[in-house]
């Protein structure tokens, strides 16, 4: 004989009631719900080095890209069925449809994506009918839920399933009512799900005919009412018909570890759970779940410095036990303990809230797989490419060290492709360095390299967007540009890709890069979008990548640069004035590099231009004068004239001192080279009202304190001498011309660069 227990995944009221209905039955074999390619893990339960939450992973191994996750905690049914299993001395297998199917079916579909054979097809407007019925079919237990008055289904379900000390009997009323639910459904069955159960039907015949006489039978709460009847309801012959021609492909399993927080956000498979560090408690101590939860409240709010005492503790608790003697509960839920919570420790105030959701709801726990247990396909591919750029010895080394890569060199640049990769996923093993030396840069990279002991769960997160290391951060930067807000941060994004060489996300990056820099009309998003995009073409080339398109791209932003940026000066508040003058440099240093005649001969007009808008903030006034001078666009003479008419009595003294501090620009050396200007400053300062010095004093001294100490003396000197006769400039200069020619050569190397 067979008996079904539907249970729900990660259910504790689940998982003690099945525990319980299985020592009453005494089964000599069990079949669960999951996959039969991972049927050898199973052995690895009874082992105590496997601590959940942990999670089945079966991938095909010539195709990484194929893979799927089954997490377990501790409260998972499946879980203490396997142990229960292995303790017993019993056998135990998994029943579902094996994923060496289920990949090839994967396959299938994704190359006749316009087949809906395998799935239900979503109507784009259902019709309130239609969307109880697909309610239903997707997620059963909301579907009963909201029939019971409830709109959270997670809620409905703890009320009644897992507050409840609920006897082996529920398991039959499990199965009628999702067979009621199943008899009303009209819409036709999904195909994969009509395969799973003839599989699972399947395994309980092929369990029959191995002689085991009291069959287990551990799965979903929806699929019991098909189990039950394999004989007159679900023919062998129908099923054989379900399952003909399938095609499979090879897998392997293994266990990797899991956390709280994955279990409480991910889906699918296996069913998150929002509150899992609860559900925890609640199956290793159901009788006293309530008070060692406010407890571990208490403590955690001591460690933050808020109160928490044991009256707190002891009024708390029985508010919570109040409030679910009013709800009609056995006792509290995780929602009047959160509520007792909030009003006893944080007097109403729900400051605490993300603190208790994220400690006592979801946890921070993490599972452990000892070594013995084969390593998942991200970290087999990740260990295989460390070995291939012979980085043995620095993998999971702990303590920092260097590498200095030369990137002319083939496996040297293969070690930064996988750093840069590295880095994109969150696994900063290497961090990038300012070169320093007489090496060119552009050829050399100095990496600083330390193995953290998070990087083992980050790589298990990496996991998600792929099982290569090249796939997985692919996938991850697509995710990343699609997510991107403003033309700046993909630009960024697309800098790093480079840097990566992940060659299958360009083509993806820069569609969206052109969509995004044609719609961005926000001269400073342009404006901040433009050095990267450069450093890209400056560099390009060197790391072997086409930059053609990043080109294009550059030339379309520039122009419009030129026109939107006069306009974006007027009318804006210093600290906006600020940025926009740091965006200016950036830019000018840019366009340097590009070295167009076309687009230097327009740029300087565009700063002489705000140079000389009188409605312009002084800043960007004077910075972009500065710019000017330093090009030799503007002489001593021109630039002597705008000083003067900034520096004038009849203009602001505020304004005047945000244009000094614009146009020197943390140097000093304007002013003590060019003595005409040095004068025009001093005779302003001379002048000026006492009243109104004080007043600008403290944008002065911000301006003259990013001086050198030797500029600030030269200063005073100069000060002391009051108006200088400009004819004392050349006589002050005196070149060494044998000492200068000896470091010419060391310039020009530095200026090639």
């Amino acid at each position: 004989m067979h008996k079904i227990f539907g249970i729900r995944h990660h259910g504790p009221g689940s998982a003690k009631s099945l525990i319980k209905a299985l020592n009453a039955f005494q089964p000599d074999i069990v079949l669960i719900e999951g996959p039969p390619d991972a049927d050898n893990m199973i052995k690895y339960v009874a082992n105590q080095g496997l601590k959940p939450p942990v999670a089945l992973l079966v991938y095909n191994p010539k195709s990484l890209q194929q893979a799927a996750y089954f997490p377990f905690a501790e409260f998972s049914p499946e879980w203490q069925a396997m142990k229960y299993a292995l303790k017993k001395e019993i056998d135990v297998r998994f029943m579902d449809l094996p994923y060496h199917f289920n990949f090839v079916l994967d396959a299938q579909e994704n190359e006749t994506p316009q087949q809906q054979e395998l799935f239900i097809e979503t109507p784009q407007t259902p019709t309130p009918e239609e969307a109880e019925q697909l309610l239903a079919a997707r997620d059963p237990l909301a579907y009963i839920a909201r029939i019971a008055g409830y709109e959270d289904s997670e809620r409905w379900w703890e009320v009644h399933m897992e507050s409840q000390d609920n006897p082996e009997e529920i398991f039959d009323a499990v199965t009628e009512m999702m067979g009621e639910v199943r008899a009303q459904l009209t819409i036709p069955e999904r195909k994969r799900e009509k395969m799973r159960e003839a599989f699972m039907r399947k395994s309980i015949r092929k369990a029959i005919k191995d002689k085991f006489e009291r069959i287990a039978i551990v799965c979903g709460a929806y699929h019991s009412p098909v189990l039950v009847d394999i004989k007159k309801e679900h023919p062998l012959k129908v099923d054989n018909a379900i399952l003909k021609g399938l095609k499979k492909t090879k897998t392997s399993a293994t266990w990797v570890p899991w956390t709280y927080e994955r279990l409480s956000s991910l889906s699918g498979y296996g069913a998150g759970v929002l509150s899992p560090a609860w559900y925890k408690l609640l199956h290793s101590n159901r009788k006293d779940a309530t008070i060692r939860w406010m407890i571990k409240v208490a403590k955690l709010l001591r460690t933050e410095d808020l109160d928490a005492s044991s009256a707190h503790v002891i009024e708390a608790v029985r508010l919570a036990n109040m409030i679910a003697t009013l709800r009609n509960l056995p006792l509290p839920g995780i929602e009047e303990l959160k509520e007792a919570a909030i009003t006893i420790f944080g007097g109403g105030n729900e400051a605490p809230i993300d603190l208790i959701q994220n400690n006592m709801v979801i946890g921070n726990r993490m599972g452990k797989v000892p070594t013995e247990i084969p390593s998942i396909p991200l970290q087999q591919d990740l260990i295989k490419k460390v070995k291939s750029i012979r980085f043995s010895k620095l993998y999971e080394y702990n303590e920092t060290t260097t590498k200095e890569l030369d990137i002319r060199k083939p496996t040297q640049l293969k070690a930064s492709y996988l750093l840069h990769q590295l880095n994109l996923l969150g696994i900063d093993w290497g961090k990038k360095q300012t070169i320093r030396g007489n090496k060119l840069g552009r050829f050399h990279e100095h990496w600083k390299l330390k193995w953290k002991v998070n990087f083992a769960l980050k790589i298990i997160e990496a996991g998600m967007w792929g099982n290569t290391v090249e796939n997985a951060s692919t996938n991850f930067v697509k995710t990343k540009a699609k997510e991107a807000e403003n033309l700046s941060q993909l630009t960024e994004l697309v800098e790093n890709t480079l840097n990566a060489n992940l060659s299958n996300a360009i083509p993806y990056l820069v569609k969206r890069l052109q969509d995004v820099s044609a719609l961005t009309k926000d001269v400073f998003h342009l404006m901040e979008a433009l050095p990267p995009l450069v450093n890209v073409w400056r560099y390009g080339n060197t790391r072997g990548t086409d930059i053609a398109a990043i080109e294009q791209v550059i030339y379309n932003i520039i122009p419009r640069i030129f026109i939107g940026l006069p306009s974006s000066c007027i009318n804006i508040n210093e600290d906006v004035a600020r940025d926009l003058s740091d965006l200016i440099i950036k830019t000018n240093r840019s366009l340097s590099i590009l070295n167009d005649d076309n687009f230097n001969a327009n740029w300087n007009k565009t700063l002489l231009h705000i140079a000389e808008m009188r409605q312009v903030n002084g800043i960007l006034a004077g910075n972009c004068a500065q710019i000017l001078f330093n090009k030799g666009v503007i002489d001593t003479d021109r630039a002597a004239e705008q000083m003067s008419f900034y520096l004038s009595l009849g203009n602001d003294p505020t304004n005047a001192a945000k244009w000094i501090e614009g146009f020197l620009n943390g140097s000093g050396l304007l002013i003590i080279h060019n003595l005409k200007l040095w004068n025009i400053l001093d005779a302003w300062v001379n002048n000026i009202d006492m009243d109104v010095l004080m007043e600008i004093l403290p944008l002065m001294r911000r301006t003259f304190s990013d001086f050198s100490g030797s500029e600030r003396q030269k200063m005073l000197d100069l000060a002391k001498k009051g108006q200088v006769q400009e004819q004392q400039e050349q006589q002050d200069i005196d070149y060494d011309i044998e000492r200068a020619q000896a470091v010419v050569p060391m310039l020009q190397l530095l200026l090639n660069e």
